[in-house]
């Protein structure tokens, strides 16, 4: 017979592993260019079948062995473009927040000390560009509505439930941003990042 007792001893007995399958970290990295402080944008590799050719900071998933989301943003950031930890100085965290399909997002802003002799990975980065931190304070993006979904599939038992609409179905909303900076589009999860770094750092001055 189950008893609370019971269920409260098997609960006991329940290993929780941690948990990095849905957390991610960015570094933002703002680099010297003529005595000028400027954004360094990465383009995605065409070999990615993950958003190939579009435009972002370095970073990605949360690895077993890193200590914690600073370390993986500095070991992204470091096998992309080529550079050893000790050129990355790390200026502070942004809050994290949940992107739109979960993903808990880490972002942190980093000094680079040089971008003259990077070694681009092109496994995952076609090339670079920087923009001046100045553009983002004076040219505010502009913004589109995203809406998200769900669409039972195929096998879905719909005797079981036959009220259940058979078509698509609104979730929720949020606002996409994107920033033109010549020929570049910055949009998306990379255009949500700068607008809160910008947000914030335009706050306190």
């Amino acid at each position: 017979m189950i008893t609370l007792e019971k269920i409260t001893d098997i609960l006991k007995t329940v290993k929780h592993p941690k948990q990095i399958n849905n957390k991610a970290a960015v570094l933002i990295p703002i680099v010297n260019v003529d005595n000028q402080l400027h954004l360094l944008f990465q383009i995605r590799s065409h070999k990615l079948k993950w958003q190939p050719g579009d435009i972002c900071f370095p970073g990605g998933k949360v690895e077993m062995e890193d200590i914690n989301p600073e370390q993986t943003a500095k070991r992204e950031t470091c096998e992309e473009l080529g550079l050893s930890s000790n050129e990355i100085t790390i200026l502070g965290q942004l809050p994290k927040f949940i992107a739109t399909l979960g993903m808990i997002i880490y972002p942190f802003v980093g000094k680079i000390d040089s971008i003259d002799n990077l070694k681009l990975n092109f496994d995952e980065v076609e090339s670079i560009f920087t923009v001046p931190l100045e553009w983002f304070k004076n040219n505010q993006p502009i913004h589109a509505t995203m809406q998200v979904g769900h669409k039972p599939d195929n096998d879905f038992p719909y005797n079981l439930l036959p009220n259940r609409p058979k078509d698509w179905q609104k979730r929720s909303e949020h606002l996409v941003y994107f920033y033109q900076y010549n020929n570049y589009i910055i949009w998306g999860l990379t255009a949500q990042i700068i607008k809160q770094f910008i947000d914030t750092i335009q706050k306190a001055t």
